[in-house]
C-alpha cells in the first residue's frame, strides 16, 4: 500500500515537472517585422512608375477609380493597381548596411513613387532569390513578387471594360433613338421616328448590362484622329457625368473612342453591333 502511494506521488511529481519545463521552454513571440513603406494604401492618391529606358506611367485616383494620365488618358485596371499598392504591405526581410553600389540601382530597374515616397527596385540576389529595394537612403531585401507585379507595358494597365464599375448609365442617346431609365428603374426606348417598335424594359436592361460588361479584345493608342465615324452614342451616368462614345467601323469590327480618354477599345463585329443597336439585342433575345 505504501509503495503504491509512493509511485503515485512520484508520477505526479514527474508530470508537474514536465508541464513546468514545457511552459518555461516556450519562446516569447517574435516582434512583427518592419514594413518597407509606412503608408496607408487608402490614402495614396497618386502613383508614378518609371521603367528604366522604357516608359513612365502616372496615375491619379478619382474617388474609387484610378486614372492613367501619362503616357495617355484612360481608366486603370483596378486589379493591376491593387498589385502595385500591395507594396505597402511588404515587410523587410533584411536591411543591407554595406554599400549599394553593385546592387542594381545605377540605374534602378523600376522607380515607383507613392506621392512623395520613392522606392527603387534593384537587382535580385541570386543566392536568396530576394530583391534589393531602396526606400530613401536605406537598402533592404524583400520578396521578388513585388517587382514582378509592376507592369512591363503601359497598355497592360488599361481597364479593358468599355465602362467603369462606378459608371452606371441612366441615358443613352443617338440621332435615331434614346434609351432612358425611368424613376421606377424600368427602361424605355424612344425612337426619333415611328419606324422603330418599342422594346420591353427587361430586354433593354440586358442590353445596358452588355455595355457595363463588355471588354475590349485589344486596346489601341491611335496616332491620328478617328476616321469616318459610323455611330456616336452619348451616355449619361447616375452621378451626372456624361461621355460621348464615337464608333469607327472597319473590317475587323469596331473601334470605340471615349471622349474623356485617348485610347481606343477594339471589339468584334457581333459585340460591337449589340452595343450600338439595342434593337439587335431585342431581336435575338
Amino acid at each position: 500500500m505504501r509503495s503504491r502511494l509512493l509511485i503515485n506521488f512520484l508520477l505526479i511529481l514527474v508530470l508537474t515537472s514536465l508541464g513546468a519545463y514545457l511552459l518555461w521552454d516556450e519562446e516569447p513571440s517574435s516582434a512583427s517585422p518592419d514594413r518597407l513603406v509606412m503608408l496607408d494604401r487608402d490614402q495614396i492618391a497618386r502613383v508614378s512608375i518609371i521603367k528604366n529606358n522604357s516608359f513612365e506611367i502616372d496615375m491619379t485616383r478619382n474617388s474609387q477609380t484610378w486614372l492613367i494620365t501619362k503616357p495617355f488618358r484612360a481608366r486603370a485596371n483596378p486589379e493591376v493597381v491593387k498589385l502595385v499598392l500591395d507594396l505597402t504591405d511588404a515587410f523587410v526581410i533584411n536591411e543591407i548596411k554595406t554599400s549599394s553600389a553593385n546592387l542594381g540601382f545605377n540605374p534602378p530597374q523600376y522607380t515607383l513613387s507613392f506621392g512623395q515616397k520613392t522606392i527603387k527596385f534593384g537587382s535580385i540576389n541570386e543566392v536568396t532569390n530576394e530583391q534589393y529595394i531602396q526606400v530613401g537612403n536605406r537598402t533592404f531585401l524583400t520578396k521578388t513578387h513585388h517587382g514582378y507585379n509592376l507592369p512591363d507595358d503601359p497598355i497592360k494597365v488599361v481597364d479593358r471594360r468599355i465602362l467603369g464599375g462606378e459608371e452606371i448609365p441612366i441615358l443613352f442617346k443617338t440621332n435615331s433613338w434614346r434609351a432612358e431609365r425611368q424613376g421606377d428603374q424600368s427602361w424605355n426606348v424612344m425612337a426619333a421616328d415611328d419606324n422603330l417598335t418599342s422594346i420591353a424594359s427587361s430586354k433593354i436592361k440586358i442590353w445596358v448590362a452588355g455595355w457595363r460588361s463588355t471588354a475590349a479584345t485589344k486596346i489601341e493608342v491611335p496616332n491620328d484622329a478617328p476616321g469616318l465615324i459610323y455611330e456616336s452614342v452619348s451616355i449619361t451616368f447616375e452621378n451626372g457625368s456624361q461621355i460621348l462614345v464615337s464608333i469607327e467601323k472597319d473590317n475587323d469590327g469596331y473601334l470605340l473612342y471615349r471622349s474623356d480618354e485617348s485610347v481606343a477599345y477594339r471589339v468584334g463585329r457581333d459585340a460591337g453591333l449589340r452595343l450600338i443597336d439595342p434593337y439587335e439585342v431585342a431581336r435575338t433575345l
